[in-house]
């Protein structure tokens, strides 16, 4: 009829509108530079994102092989060997059971060259032990120095230091008596010697205390 054809022929009619303005609103959005820069942009990110994506999952993929080669390089290595220098010539009692070391200084100040004599008697753990220090000059005669320090250290047992009073008893002289060394073993023996406000040395030697 001429009323259905009508009707049919107004909704083609607007479609057809429509689509027309579809299209002039797509050439206008296209025809704007900076609509489509950020198109491009868009897009742009959208790539670079995808091949980082991408990346990651082969690198997370591959880790785990990587970590098992580096633990098998770990466990095949050789085992590091350690070692720790002696401080110093170690010195033994004697028969007597008396311990006496010569310790050559320079505190590297004037009249800073010098020997130290000491002597540990009986060189016994427990007991009561006597210390004898004398300083010589390079010419063997004693002389004095403002201090001298005299410690004992057991590595083996992180014990110490252990800070022996000396007393001064003539030039050149110091002595300790009824020294305690409560255990056994290799101890460290720091002598310091102070020659001048700033020129100070301290020498170091192992000695072997008995039971």
């Amino acid at each position: 009829s001429d009323t259905g054809t009508g009707t049919e022929r107004a909704a083609q009619l607007r479609r057809q509108q429509a689509a027309r303005s579809a299209a002039r609103a797509r050439k206008v959005r296209d025809a704007d530079p900076a609509r489509s820069a950020l198109r491009r942009s868009v897009l742009a990110e959208v790539v670079v994102a995808a091949a980082l994506l991408t990346v990651t999952t082969l690198l997370t993929g591959s880790q785990p092989g990587r970590a098992a080669e580096e633990q098998k390089g770990l466990a095949d290595a050789p085992a590091a060997s350690s070692s720790t220098a002696p401080a110093g010539p170690s010195s033994a009692p004697g028969a007597s059971g008396r311990i006496a070391l010569t310790i050559p200084y320079d505190t590297g100040g004037p009249k800073g060259r010098g020997t130290a004599a000491f002597t540990l008697s009986p060189a016994r753990a427990g007991g009561a032990n006597q210390i004898g220090l004398r300083l010589t000059g390079p010419g063997g005669a004693p002389v004095d120095v403002p201090e001298v320090r005299v410690a004992f250290t057991l590595p083996a047992q992180h014990l110490g230091p252990i800070q022996v009073p000396l007393k001064h008893t003539g030039t050149g002289d110091w002595t300790a008596a009824a020294v305690q060394l409560p255990l056994a073993g290799t101890w460290q023996l720091q002598v310091t010697v102070r020659t001048s406000d700033i020129d100070e040395i301290t020498q170091t030697r192992n000695v072997q205390v008995s039971p």
